[in-house]
This record gives structure tokens, C-alpha cells and sequence, in this order.
């Protein structure tokens, strides 16, 4: 993993959405991310042009395409994806870029493509947010685990740090042995839909009974709120995340499978 590649690359990002008003407001006003959050997690802009990253910002062409950033100077498989999110490693160097497209679910839904596209790591070796999560993790002896990288950067810009997210993919074994170094309390707070329920009731099945001593819940924003990022957005209180865990085996969620 090339470290430095991926710091330039996010250097180079972030400089080109703080010149991009649409990016901008796309994120402040849509999105209620701050000017600190923005710099703190250095959120970016893919590059319109792809030739500035051989030109004006002196990128590796080869490294480029060997990361499959680019394919060539015109084409990148994250050409649609104009929203950059670096995700770092638990000592904070960036490793990789999750890119948030701005289409409509109806269009991507056309061209048959999902919302976020990620450089190719190893995401069930990784949480986002782990490196700005980790010591408010041990202070509470509990950690949130949730779906999206905005749940998480949203839930640190409001002073909840002990939010981690699962880098789009479905909570692993190694994730969770990677969490219990922190805390043995380990809550899923996935999205409040059926897949989102379905997913954490999944997790439970197969990593509750691997009796690692850690004690893995589960928990749901309110009815009405799709996801913490939303209900955080609209003003839900952060006691939510102080309130009782969620039992798979009540009645009104069972019914849900």
C-alpha cells in the first residue's frame, strides 16, 4: 500500500473542492458539514480533468492506473463520483479514496451503478474513522459501528467520536477482533431499513457465536430516520446512543425477517 501516493492524491483533491462552489455547497448546506470538518478530513473533489493530475499536479501516470484511479486520460472509473472521502488507517495515513456520486437513485439505478466507488484495499482489514475514534473508544469502553462514511463524519463533527464505520462492507470477524483491542462493547448501528436490519441481524448470527468475550449488540435510529448521518441532520439528540441496545429477538424487529 503506497502511503504517500494516496496523501498526495488526497492533497490534490481536497485543493480542487475548495475551489469547486457547487462541491462546496453540496456539502455545507446539503450535507451540514463544517469548514473545520471539511479540512479535518480533507474531503475533495475528483478532478473534471484528468490530464491536471499528470500536468498541473505532477502525479505518477503509472501509479495511477496501477491504483486504478485512471485508466487512461480519459477515463477513471471514479469519473461519475465527483465526492473524495480519504479513508486512513488507524495511525491516520490515507490508504484509499471512497467517492460519493451526486446522481439521482434513478439514474444510477439506468447506468447500473451504486452510490460510492472505493480504490482497491483491504477493506475488511479497516474501519473509517478509527484513527479520530480510538481513544474516546477506550474512554467509553464502547464503540458504534455504522454503515456510511458521512454517518460517521457527522456523528465526529457533533463531538461523538466513538463512531467507526464499516468501509462498505458487511461487518467482519476481522473488524471485530480489530475493535476488541479498544472495547469489548461493540453495537451495530446500521441503517433503519430492511437490509439494514437484515445485515445486523445477519452479523449477530455469525459473530455472536464465536464467543470471543465480546459483548457485539445491535440498535436502530427512530423510526422515520434512515441512518444516524440523517437523524443526527435533523436535529435527533445524541442520547440515542446512551439509550438501551436493541434485542433481535423482540417481537416488532423479528418481524422484519
Amino acid at each position: 500500500m503506497n502511503e504517500a501516493f494516496f496523501e498526495k492524491l488526497t492533497d490534490v483533491c481536497h485543493h480542487l473542492l475548495l475551489d469547486n462552489q457547487d462541491l462546496m455547497y453540496y456539502l455545507k448546506e446539503c450535507r451540514g458539514m463544517t469548514d473545520s470538518t471539511i479540512s479535518t478530513y480533507k474531503l475533495g473533489a475528483f478532478p473534471t480533468d484528468l490530464r491536471d493530475l499528470y500536468g498541473r499536479y505532477n502525479m505518477d501516470p503509472v501509479e495511477l492506473r496501477e491504483q486504478n484511479i485512471v485508466v487512461n486520460a480519459n477515463h477513471s472509473p471514479f469519473k461519475l463520483y465527483p465526492i473524495v472521502i480519504p479513508v486512513r488507517n488507524v495511525s491516520g495515513q490515507s490508504i484509499a479514496i471512497g467517492c460519493r456520486t451526486l446522481l439521482s437513485d434513478e439514474k444510477r439505478k439506468q447506468l447500473g451503478i451504486p452510490k460510492y466507488r472505493n480504490s482497491v484495499y483491504k477493506k475488511t482489514s479497516h474501519l473509517f474513522g478509527l484513527d479520530r475514534a480510538a481513544n474516546t473508544i477506550r474512554e467509553k469502553d464502547k464503540v458504534f459501528v455504522v454503515e456510511g462514511y458521512f454517518d460517521t463524519i457527522t456523528a465526529h463533527q457533533q463531538d461523538v467520536m466513538n463512531i467507526v464505520a464499516t468501509c462498505g462492507t458487511i461487518f467482519t470477524e476481522r473488524q471485530m477482533t480489530i475493535l476488541s483491542r479498544y472495547t469489548k462493547n461493540i453495537c451495530l448501528l446500521f441503517d433503519n431499513d430492511d437490509p439494514g436490519r437484515r445485515s445486523a441481524k445477519k452479523v449477530i448470527d455469525k459473530l455472536g457465536a464465536i464467543g470471543s468475550g465480546v459483548n457485539l449488540t445491535c440498535a436502530f435510529t427512530p423510526n422515520g430516520y434512515k441512518d444516524l448521518d440523517e437523524y443526527l441532520r435533523k436535529g435527533g439528540s445524541i442520547d440515542l446512543l446512551n439509550g438501551q441496545d436493541v434485542d433481535l429477538n423482540n417481537v416488532e424487529v423479528k418481524t422484519l425477517w
